[in-house]
Formats: structure tokens, C-alpha cells, sequence
């Protein structure tokens, strides 16, 4: 080969090389120049969604709830019925659709470009068998597919009916849901369980405070509540002691809209105000709720031969709550909160002292989104105070007792396919107690759980869910509560059945009361009392169809160990002391059914009988009736910014029973009680009035009807944030 040739050759070789060398260089430059755009490349590839949300005849909704379910994101439709989401990234997502007098609606939307437009139309209905809830399985699912048959009480219906408490909401809307009243203090029955065995929550979290098992109703703040939801029957496998009749639980308003501002207020005969309101707002990543109630009356007595024992005492009472809502990102929020109430009651006796509670409450939830996965976690306290005010002292206060609950909880909700769901958790409760009514000062015990639940869909029509809650009590050691749940939906019917085992650790003031009520007669504790424990089955058939919903539920709860006072006949003075000796079983039948008359006009029937039996005394439950029911016919108009509601109601009450004594038994007589409540609505003003207890009834002897007769009321509610949205 010549020189020239082999110069050339070796020039090219020298230049592929060189070149292969560059095209490494110019790829590595490119992929480092990827990474660098990467975010702008993502961030330019962001997109939004937007529409409007009509009724069937084209009118727009303003006010209704969007949801991107599976995200921290929701907005609510403007004055026009319009929303709007951005900086979405491309993908599908699932949005839900939801205000209260229509049908709630979902839709999976594929999002591809860089803006669309998806417009949704309700249909109107009194039925809602969307409306998504959480109590039975501790995750969302929608009224028609919920295995544990779930009663929703929202606070929209509450505003219709001029209901003023969440005991009055229980009682005139919850068939076997059974109220007596003690001066200021409520008593609760639900399924011939009393108020020990009945779960109260606000947002999933235990209330401070009980007395005999019931809570202070007074403190749950209408105007803070978005719905009731009720759950009858053991559900210890999901919320652990106390549960062992059912669970209902308050859900609070969420912080939805740009700007709000409500005040509402009703008066009535004695002077009986309630009043109060919500002012909040939600700006980018931040969102706040305040919401304050005030309740008074001057109180009346139906019973003069007892001057100094009115049948409802004077009081005021007052409460505030706050809540904040931080939202960094689509995947994770906080929500911190806290709550304030006091209630003083009036004094009419001639003893120079008066009672007050007071309550204050604090938490921290969050929850963080991991693709279709999501964690939960919180830590709740609340602190309920006593006090005897001593009005000869300055008004003094005097602590009679404090009761403190913690709660620190984490749970994870697994998508595990379309057809599996499992939620785990684990929790930490711990109360103390001090009551100048128990031995030895100040008490306390904690309780750590570990809990697991399977949500298996078998097909279209099956759906199973079983669970177990285990918890180590620091006095009884090792508890077990499992349950199953099975839904069955059959054309318009749903089968549902349910089976569970519960249990009741007693409380600290079983254990360890010792109260002398002047000399005349005591109340002992038991260090021995062993946990009470239940079996309970149901079984139900529901009808769905747009122009009715009925449904049909029986059941059985049987109960051991049962702790209940009774008196020692060795003792030198009469003393009563706390003992596991009881055993009982409570059957039943709850019937609801909502019927479509015609066009705007529903009818509503309830009736529930409760066979609860004391197999000791082979006497009927304390403060039981057989039989009790409603019936109510309710006429909804809406006409663009307008709307009317009235509403006649009847509850149905059968006779009580009331053991008073060793000897002697006592019976409220059977009555019927009538109302009519009459709303209207124009764009932000609403005014409602009607009459309580039409027909003037008025029973002196019966404890659980406390009326003083006719009254008429008058309300009303303005709602100031859509006042600036129209403006």
C-alpha cells in the first residue's frame, strides 16, 4: 500500500474515532439538558378542566361540591354554576359531583390536552342513594353500596325542619332512637341499648364527659355539622368498647368555598334563642372555618307543686370551632382544629350554687395520598370540666370532676385491585378521671388496638366485608371483636346481613365511684368488674327505586357480663354498688320508608319495636318502649333563586318502662306529638316558622316528654357569602 493511502486511512479512522467520541459527548450534553427541562417539560405539559353543573331543565347550580377523588382537590360551582380546576397533570380522573337535594353524581374523565370542558346535570331527588359515607367502613362508599345499613341525617334537612339540636334531629328522624329528659341532661336509647353502649364521634373521634354513658349533647355545634350518620348494631370491630349498639357519628363541615359567611337564629316561647354561625374562606393553599353557637332560655316547669325542681332549668350555653386546612400539594393535607364550649345552668332552687361545664378540644388530622393508596393519621384531646359555682363567694368556681381523652390513631387504605380494599390500623386511647365522686383522686388506663378490615367486591352484585379489632386494655388485658358484612343487590333490592361480637370496658366511674348523696343512700364502684361482651346478627331487605326507598331490618343483640347498680342487702345503709350480674337480649324491627305522593310532595313512615328483656330481673330494660314511629308528609318546591319546603310530622311514642325502685315500677303513658314547619328561601335570606306540639299536649308525670305545650317559633338564616358572590 502506498504512503499516501495509508495516511488517508489512518486520517479517517482518526475522524470516526473522533466522531464517535463527539456523538457520546453531544448525548451526554442532551441527556443532562432532559433532566434539567424535565420540570418545565412537566409543567408546560399541565393542563385544567372546567364547566358548569345544570339541573335537568338547564338551570345552573351554584353551590354544589366538585371533588377529583383519590386528590387533596375540590372547588364549588360560582353563581353561574361554573368550576374550574388547573394545573392538573394529564391522566384520567374520577370527579364527584354532590349538593344536597340532588342526585350525586361521578364521572371519569380522560384529560389529554391542555384545557377541557366537562359540564355535569343533576338530577333532583329526596332520595340520594349516591351520597357517599363513612361510618360503616371506616372508608367512602356510597348509600346503596354500603354492606352496614347507614341512616344519614343532613344538616341541610335539619335547616328545612327548623331542628335546632342533634338530639332533636335523633330523635324525630331515627326510628328506635328513644330520648328522656332529666332537667338539662339527655338520655339516649337506641335498639333497647341505653347511651353506654351507643358510640358518639365527632369526625371519627370520642367525646369527653359522659354521665351514665350519655354525653353533653349541648356541645355539638349545629351550625359546624354537615351530617349525621347512624349506624345501629355492634361495630366494637371498627371502633372498639362502647360500641356494642350501634355508632353516630357527626361529620363537620369541610372547607369548600372561596369565601363564606351564614348566621342564622330562631326564638321561641320562655324566651328559647338559638342562634349562631360560620364565617371561613379557602385561598390557595390555605383554608379556615370559624363557626360559633349560642343557645338560652329562661326555662319553664310544668310541675308547680315542685317549685324548686323545674321541669326544664334556665341556661345559656356557648360554643366555638375552628378549624384550618393547609393543602401543600394534590397529595397531602393537614388539618388542625381546636373547640370551646361552656354552659351554665340558671338556678331556681333555693340552694345558693349552680352548675358549668366546660370542654376543650383540640386535634391534628392529615392524610397523604400514595398513588391510589392513602394514609391517614391524627391525634386528638379533649378535656371535660365541672364546676359548682358559688354564688355567696363571688361566683367561685369549685371543680367537681375533669375527664381527659387522648387519641392517637394512624391508618392505611390500600387499593389492593377494582375488587379488594384493606384498611389497617393502629391506635392509642388514654383517659384520665378526676371526680370528687371517686376514691382515690385521680384514675386513669389506656388501651392500645391493632385493627384490620378486607372490603372484597365479588362481581357486580356481591360485596363482603370482614373485619377485627384487637385491643390490650392496661386492667383486662386482651379484647377480640370481629364482624362480617354481606350485601346482595338483586334488580331495585339490596339484601344486607351482619353478624359481630362487642365488648364494653367499664368505665373509671364504675370502677371506682363512691357517692354519698346526703346521708340518705350511696353508690359504690367495683375494682373487680370484668368487661361486658355481646353477640349481635341482623338482617335487612332495602327497595330502591327514584319515587321510593324502603327498607326492612331485624335483629338481635344478646348481652353478658352486663355491669349495672343494684343494692347490697347486707348493707348498714342503703348503698347500691356496681356488679356484673346481669345478662339480657334485645330483638327487634326497624321499618323506613320514603314514598313519592307527586311532584314535590314525599311521604315518610318509621316504626320500630323493640323486645328488650332483662334476664335476671325478667323484667323489660330501663327506659324502653315497645313500640314508637313517625309519620311525616313533606312538600319541596324550587323554582330558580326560590325555593319552599313545609313539612308535617307526627312521632308515635308507645308506653316507656322505668324501674325506680326494688318494689315499684313506673310507665310513661303512651302519646303522639305533632309539629308543622314551614322555610322559605330567596337567594341568601331564608325564613321559617311553624308550632311545636300542635295539639297542646302536656304530660306532668312522663319523663321522656317534657313539653310545656304549644309554641310557636320563628327563624332565620342569611347567608352573607352569597350576597358578595352575587354582587
Amino acid at each position: 500500500m502506498e504512503t499516501g493511502q495509508i495516511e488517508l486511512l489512518n486520517f479517517k479512522k482518526t475522524n470516526i474515532n473522533s466522531g464517535n467520541k463527539g456523538v457520546d459527548y453531544i448525548a451526554k450534553q442532551l441527556l443532562v439538558l432532559c433532566f434539567i427541562l424535565f420540570p418545565a417539560l412537566t409543567y408546560s405539559q399541565q393542563v385544567s378542566v372546567s364547566g358548569h353543573v345544570y339541573d335537568t331543565d338547564s338551570n345552573s347550580i351554584p353551590g354544589a361540591t366538585i371533588l377529583i377523588k383519590g386528590t387533596t382537590l375540590g372547588t364549588v360551582t360560582d353563581n353561574k354554576g361554573l368550576y374550574h380546576f388547573d394545573k392538573l397533570k394529564p391522566g384520567s380522573y374520577m370527579l364527584r359531583v354532590a349538593i344536597l337535594g340532588f342526585e350525586t353524581l361521578e364521572k371519569t374523565i380522560n384529560v389529554l390536552k391542555d384545557e377541557i370542558n366537562e359540564d355535569f346535570i343533576l338530577r333532583e331527588t329526596n332520595i340520594n342513594l349516591n351520597e357517599v359515607v363513612v361510618t360503616g367502613t371506616r372508608s367512602e362508599k356510597t348509600l346503596k353500596n354500603v354492606p352496614v345499613i347507614t341512616q344519614v341525617i343532613s344538616a341541610r334537612q335539619m335547616l328545612n325542619l327548623g331542628i335546632t339540636s342533634v338530639t332533636g334531629a335523633l330523635q324525630n328522624m331515627v326510628p328506635g332512637l328513644d330520648l328522656s329528659q332529666f332537667g338539662t341532661r339527655t338520655a339516649i336509647t337506641m335498639q333497647g341499648m341505653d347511651a353506654k353502649y351507643v358510640l358518639f364521634l365527632v369526625d371519627g373521634e370520642r367525646i369527653a364527659g359522659e354521665v351514665n354513658g350519655d354525653i353533653d349533647y349541648s356541645m355539638l355545634n349545629l351550625e359546624n355539622i354537615d351530617r349525621i350518620e347512624v349506624i345501629k348494631g355492634a361495630s366494637s370491630s371498627l371502633y372498639g368498647s362502647n360500641a356494642i349498639g350501634g355508632v353516630i357519628n357527626i361529620i363537620t363541615k369541610k372547607i369548600t368555598e372561596p369565601f363564606e359567611s351564614k348566621f342564622y337564629s330562631r326564638y321561641s316561647k320562655y324566651n328559647e334563642l338559638f342562634s349562631g354561625g360560620g364565617i371561613g374562606f379557602k385561598k390557595g393553599i390555605l383554608g379556615s372555618r370559624t363557626s360559633f353557637n349560642y343557645n338560652s332560655t329562661s326555662g319553664y316547669d310544668i310541675t308547680p307543686e315542685s317549685p324548686h325542681d323545674w321541669t326544664q332549668n334556665p341556661y345559656s350555653s356557648f360554643s366555638i370551632n375552628q378549624k384550618f386546612e393547609l393543602i401543600p400539594n394534590s397529595r397531602f393535607f393537614l388539618v388542625p382544629y381546636f373547640g370551646y364550649y361552656q354552659f351554665e345552668r340558671g338556678n331556681i332552687s333555693a340552694r345558693p350554687a349552680h352548675d358549668l361545664y366546660q370542654d376543650l378540644n383540640s386535634g391534628l388530622k392529615g392524610k397523604y395520598y400514595i398513588g391510589k393508596h392513602f394514609i391517614d393519621f391524627s391525634y386528638y384531646r379533649d378535656r371535660y370540666n365541672t364546676f359548682n359555682v358559688l354564688e355567696l363567694l363571688n361566683n367561685k368556681r369549685d371543680r367537681v370532676s375533669y375527664d381527659i381523652l387522648q387519641t392517637a390513631r394512624a391508618e392505611g387504605n390500600f387499593l389492593i385491585s377494582d375488587k379488594s380494599n384493606l384498611i389497617a390500623g393502629l391506635e392509642y386511647n388514654y383517659e384520665n378521671l378526676f371526680s370528687i365522686r371517686n376514691e382515690g383522686g385521680i384514675k386513669g388506663e389506656g388501651e392500645a388496638v391493632v385493627y384490620i378490615q378486607e372490603d372484597l367486591r365479588m362481581g357486580e352484585n356481591w360485596n363482603l366485608i370482614a373485619g377485627i379489632r384487637a385491643s390490650h386494655h392496661s386492667s383486662y388485658g386482651l379484647n377480640a371483636a370481629p364482624k362480617i358484612s354481606l350485601l346482595l343487590k338483586k334488580g331495585s333490592f339490596n339484601f344486607r346481613t351482619s353478624a359481630g361480637t362487642g365488648f364494653r370496658s367499664p368505665s373509671l366511674k364504675e370502677l371506682y365511684m363512691n357517692f354519698d348523696h346526703f346521708g340518705e343512700w350511696y353508690i359504690i364502684g367495683n375494682k373487680l368488674l370484668k368487661p361486658e361482651s355481646s353477640k349481635y346478627i341482623s338482617g335487612s331487605v332495602e327497595f330502591q327505586k327514584p319515587w321510593n326507598n324502603s327498607s326492612l331490618t331485624v335483629y338481635r343483640n344478646s348481652l353478658s357480663n352486663m355491669i349495672t347498680d343494684i343494692w347490697l342487702p347486707d348493707s348498714v345503709q342503703m348503698t347500691r354498688q356496681y356488679q356484673n350480674i346481669a345478662s339480657a337480649s334485645v330483638y327487634g324491627i326497624d321499618l323506613l320508608s320514603k314514598q313519592k305522593i307527586c311532584t314535590g310532595l314525599w311521604l315518610n313512615t318509621s316504626y320500630s319495636y323493640v323486645h328488650s328483656h332483662d334476664n335476671q330481673t325478667d323484667l323489660q330494660l330501663y327506659g324502653t318502649t315497645k313500640h314508637s314511629g313517625s309519620i311525616a308528609a313533606d312538600y319541596n318546591f324550587r323554582k330558580n333563586d326560590y325555593s319552599f319546603n313545609a313539612q308535617i310530622y307526627c312521632k308515635l311514642m308507645g308506653e316507656k318502662f322505668y324501674e325506680i325502685t326494688t318494689d315499684k315500677t313506673y310507665r310513661d303513658r303512651p302519646f303522639s306529638t305533632w309539629r308543622l314547619t314551614v322555610s322559605q328561601e330567596y337567594r341568601w335570606l331564608r325564613f321559617s316558622t311553624g308550632v311545636d306540639n300542635i295539639f297542646n299536649l302536656i304530660i306532668p308525670q312522663n319523663i321522656d316528654f317534657i313539653s310545656p305545650g304549644r309554641r310557636f317559633f320563628i327563624g332565620l338564616n342569611i347567608d352573607f357569602g352569597k350576597i358578595i358572590r352575587k354582587s
